[in-house]
């Protein structure tokens, strides 16, 4: 086994057939070391005194509902935090998303793109916390603070979540210029496996509440069917 550290990672499911398909799948990487725990209350509590790398969510749990779990967990940890859920409905997935997921897979998944996934939102974070970015990038109606990670719109300023800055600031940096979900996502998560294109989708929408005047009627982040996403 290699000597480098190894990738904790948190199961948060109650469902126990589910659990042991993940736990079997995963534990065939000598990288992973998985906890498994079966409520909210359980896995807040590990998370209060044990340190993981990646946090695996179901939205249906006993003792809570993934979503309210997830904001809780952003107050303990900035792990990625990959929703695994049966609910494939666009409400939930938008909730999931702004309660701070990082991303979301919709039961039944193949094991191989749950372990890219990981890799990918892994991948992501190493190349948040190694780059600094201390620039401001100006539009016509607000500029993007990177150091902060905020916008500011006539002297108010709006945060954003890590996912929304690279998003935005990808696209502010390619101004003009049509990409596909797939393309986004590949460019922000270092994976070309998109998955569900609601998921890049849903931290488009998120940005359009913050930055444009109507965001039904966007005048910065515009969509063409079968084009794309292009920032004016």
């Amino acid at each position: 086994m290699s000597s480098e550290k190894r990738i904790e990672i948190l199961l948060i499911e109650d469902d126990d057939i589910i659990a042991e398909v993940l736990q079997f799948f995963l534990s065939t990487n000598e990288e992973y070391v998985l906890t498994h725990t079966r409520t909210a209350e359980a896995a807040l509590m590990r998370l209060d005194t044990e340190t993981y790398d990646v946090v695996l969510l179901d939205i249906l749990l006993p003792d809570d509902d993934g979503v309210s779990v997830c904001k809780k967990i952003r107050t303990r940890c900035d792990c990625p935090v990959i929703f695994i859920s049966c609910l494939d409905d666009d409400m939930t997935i938008v909730k999931a998303l702004e309660a701070g997921g990082d991303d979301y897979l919709v039961k039944p998944f193949d094991n191989a793109v749950l372990n890219a996934r990981i890799r990918a939102n892994l991948r992501r974070r190493r190349i948040d916390a190694t780059t600094v970015d201390v620039g401001l990038y100006e539009s016509s109606d607000f500029i993007l603070d990177a150091r902060r990670q905020m916008i500011i719109i006539d002297g108010d300023e709006r945060s954003l979540t890590p996912i929304e800055f690279r998003v935005l600031k990808y696209l502010m940096t390619h101004p003009n210029k049509y990409m596909t979900s797939k393309e986004i996502y590949e460019a922000i998560w270092g994976s070309d496996d998109c998955g569900d294109a609601r998921t890049v989708f849903v931290h488009i929408c998120n940005i359009r509440r913050k930055i444009e005047r109507d965001p039904s009627n966007p005048e910065h982040i515009k969509s063409v069917w079968g084009k794309g996403y292009t920032f004016t």
